[in-house]
């Protein structure tokens, strides 16, 4: 494969709603270019089945043990999340756009393979560090090798991959211009519910944005009050058809008027 779109799922089937929609999604947007799943021995061989059967292609890899001690996560999930920086050794595809398994892409994103290696988006918490949950990069045997020995030694704010890569590269917010992916490739989901709920920057921005992230709550864990509920369950009802639909499709909305109601009372409006 020249390039692909690449994502991982790792420490059983929690993600694998979240894997199953992201794949329907792309292929929603209109793109044709290869799905790739990086899958850990700890993911049932069923959950695999379904995905390959949803148009991933399944691709065994080692996990890699996060160094970093529990306490210093900043979720309990980073504990596997090291196992990400298989993706940069993927020397069969050229090109990959990573994309974690909690991502949602609303409109086509191709045009990304032809950003150069390594590029981000800033992360909304701190945006002279990237976000490492879209990712586009160029994989090398080397560089994985790389990472691997800086692994053990190098220091993580997030306890996480996140950390660890942008540690890895340093000079990523001074590179030039299009190393930078814009915010629309890599939105957090309450950011998203922002937009969406204010009429002027609705009109001015929800036409562009391409990529949601649900950093916070994954819609299909648990009912989130952080936005972007009705967006993802349109997807994934697409492909399974929810018990008792209706009054479910009631229910996101209502989780988004949640979060579009706390907002304005912490504005004061």
């Amino acid at each position: 494969m020249k390039r692909a779109y690449v994502s991982l799922i790792t420490g059983g089937d929690t993600y694998a709603p979240g894997v199953e929609t992201l794949g329907r999604s792309l292929r929603a947007s209109g793109s044709s270019e290869p799905m790739v799943l990086l899958c850990t021995p700890d993911v049932p061989a069923a959950t695999t089945d379904r995905l390959a059967a949803t148009g991933w292609t399944i691709k065994a890899v080692a996990p890699i043990a996060n160094p970093s001690p529990d306490g210093e996560h900043l979720f309990a999930r980073f504990g596997h999340t090291c196992t990400k920086l298989r993706v940069f050794g993927l020397v069969e595809v050229d090109k990959a756009v990573f994309l974690d398994a909690d991502t949602l892409v609303l409109r086509n994103i191709d045009e990304l393979f032809d950003r150069p290696d390594f590029a981000a988006a800033p992360d909304f918490f701190m945006p002279d560090q990237f976000n490492s949950g879209v990712m586009v990069l160029a994989p090398s045997a080397e560089r994985l090798r790389a990472m691997e020995a800086a692994l053990a030694t190098s220091t993580t704010y997030d306890g996480g991959d996140q950390g660890f890569l942008n540690r890895f590269f340093p000079t990523w917010w001074a590179m030039d211009e299009g190393h930078r992916l814009p915010a629309r490739y890599n939105l957090h989901h309450f950011v998203f519910q922002f937009l969406i709920a204010h009429e002027s920057l609705r009109r001015q921005f929800q036409d562009t944005v391409k990529v949601v992230h649900y950093t916070l709550q994954k819609p299909w864990l648990s009912p989130t009050v952080t936005g972007g509920a009705q967006a993802w369950w349109s997807f994934f009802r697409d492909g399974n058809a929810e018990p008792e639909g209706a009054w479910r499709k009631r229910l996101h909305a209502i989780e988004d008027w949640t979060f579009d109601s706390a907002v304005r009372a912490l504005g004061g409006a």
